[in-house]
């Protein structure tokens, strides 16, 4: 979602700018989409940090202050967890077959 909306953005700029557009951009995915631990402290990143989060973006080569006045317009519509189709790293996996089962079927015993 973020790196087709961010990819014209990355393109240009420094490897250095890349790099910092990339941190943004991990943080954006975890809020969204992120376990909850991670969820809530990208939030707390994205939102309410004063030092940090400046200078990010300004290493990214992007206003701090638009950035965050447009994901507050986002926060305030709801766009989060209820709205993403799925949650790519907190889907459980599926259950695996007794250890012992797939070393027994692997040496033919």
């Amino acid at each position: 979602m973020f790196k087709s909306s961010l990819l014209q953005f990355q393109e240009r700029g420094t490897a250095e700018e890349k790099l910092w557009r990339a941190v943004i951009t991990k943080s954006l995915e975890e809020w969204i989409c992120g376990p909850l631990a991670f969820s809530r402290k990208a939030e707390q990143f994205l939102f309410e940090d004063k030092n940090d989060f400046q200078a990010v973006c300004s290493s990214a080569g992007m206003d701090a202050d638009r950035l965050r006045n447009r994901l507050k317009l986002l926060r305030a519509r709801g766009i989060q967890k209820e709205s993403i189709p799925f949650r790519a790293r907190t889907q459980k996996r599926p259950a695996l077959a007794p250890s012992t089962a797939l070393i027994q079927k692997a040496f033919g015993v």
